[in-house]
């Protein structure tokens, strides 16, 4: 049975923090955010009057009504994943931080009114309602992929925040801390898929086989990319166990961090000031590094690797070392780039799926992947020669750093 929105939302507001005994009075379906892709839920806007005379722009996520669908994006997990996260994880977060000495030092996550994930016959009836920031002045960025310094700065300054909530609440609570993430699900798209498949190998030699083309007499026989075919052939062992390793700096990790899940404030000459990561439905409690190297092999051009990654790295540690109360335990500069060397591959093996997605051609389209024959050809054929060169630009930078010593860590 469809869900029957108007009549689910009486409910809502008469049962949840819409306003003292508040009643539905009105409501208005639209649709305001353009250029926004959804594979894993659909979303309805919508502007809701409650009889306190108050006015409530709003997004409520569905599940995908389609079973294979559904099933084969784990709708059930995710949306577990993002009910955690508004119900339990950033609350205790933002009580552990306390009050703010600044505005710089807050981070802004949308208002959760109400979610259910009951799964199963019920799933029709699963939702998740929060604020639609977009009516706040948030909105994606213009580019289709890549963002430029100015964009990546920002971002980068936020997951520090979102990253310095985590080291914060450890030190604070840190039995409390580790209950908390015991809900966290591991979603496939972390990177299961891609290693139990047996698809890593194949995703990488795609870029492996550009770079050697471009530039056989350099790569060719170059001991980090031996060490990546390593890598590949062992990368059940290796990457999935690391992605479970939960050493001291660990935290809780957004972990899909790219232009289709950030949303950006700008001041009157267009530049960003702020930025509200959205989709909290791949949360992972790891490195760090996990969230900066899958961002930044997701989001950067080959220049902009070879002329502001430095930069780029200062910029996270700085804000995270302002982002936390006094005696509070953060990994400095060296740390970072010793967690980078041994996680950035995994940023890496996301951008081998993400990036030729987000590359795509409009005929390329996700239900041919759940039905097609053979998912390789789908994955292989995704963005066409201009994602062959970004893979094989971002293998390059990644052979360049030595981030290939995994197997060694």
């Amino acid at each position: 049975m469809e869900l029957n929105i108007e009549k689910e939302l009486k409910t809502i507001v008469s049962e949840v923090d819409f306003g003292k005994n508040c009643k539905l009075v009105s409501l208005k379906l639209y649709n305001c955010m353009t250029g926004e892709e959804e594979w894993c839920y659909q979303k309805i806007f919508c502007d809701v009057t409650t009889s306190d005379g108050s006015h409530h722009n709003i997004i409520i996520k569905l599940k995908l009504q389609d079973f294979v669908l559904r099933k084969f994006f784990e709708s059930d997990l995710l949306f577990n994943n993002e009910l955690i996260f508004y119900e339990k994880i950033i609350p205790f977060l933002l009580e552990c931080r306390g009050p703010t000495v600044n505005d710089a030092n807050a981070l802004f996550v949308p208002r959760f009114f109400y979610g259910r994930n009951k799964c199963d016959e019920l799933m029709s009836h699963d939702l998740i309602v929060i604020e639609n920031v977009s009516t706040l002045g948030y909105c994606l960025s213009n580019e289709k992929v890549f963002l430029d310094f100015d964009h990546l700065k920002t971002t980068l300054r936020t997951i520090a925040k979102f990253h310095g909530l985590s080291y914060t609440a450890k030190h604070k609570d840190y039995g409390r801390f580790q209950d908390i993430i015991t809900g966290i699900k591991e979603s496939q798209y972390n990177g299961r898929f891609i290693v139990q498949t047996g698809l890593l190998k194949v995703f990488g030699q795609r870029g492996i086989n550009r770079l050697l083309e471009r530039d056989g007499d350099r790569y060719r026989d170059h001991a980090h990319i031996r060490r990546l075919y390593e890598f590949f052939d062992d990368a059940e062992n290796t990457l999935l166990q690391k992605l479970k390793s939960h050493g001291p700096l660990s935290v809780i990790c957004h972990f899909d961090c790219h232009r289709d899940t950030l949303m950006f404030q700008y001041d009157e000459n267009g530049r960003p000031f702020d930025v509200l990561p959205i989709d909290y439905f791949m949360l992972h409690y790891g490195s760090p590094a996990l969230d900066l190297s899958s961002f930044l092999y997701i989001s950067t051009t080959q220049r902009l690797r070879e002329t502001h990654w430095d930069d780029l790295l200062d910029t996270y540690c700085a804000a995270l070392a302002t982002s936390v109360p006094p005696g509070v335990r953060i990994p400095g500069r060296t740390e970072i780039d010793a967690e980078m060397a041994a996680t950035a591959v995994y940023g890496f093996t996301k951008a081998l799926i993400v990036v030729p997605y987000m590359l795509r051609s409009r005929s390329d389209e996700l239900d041919s992947l759940v039905t097609s024959d053979d998912p390789l050809d789908y994955f292989l054929a995704l963005g066409g020669d201009m994602a062959t060169e970004c893979l094989a630009d971002a293998m390059q930078h990644l052979v360049d750093m030595g981030y290939t010593d995994v197997l060694k860590q």
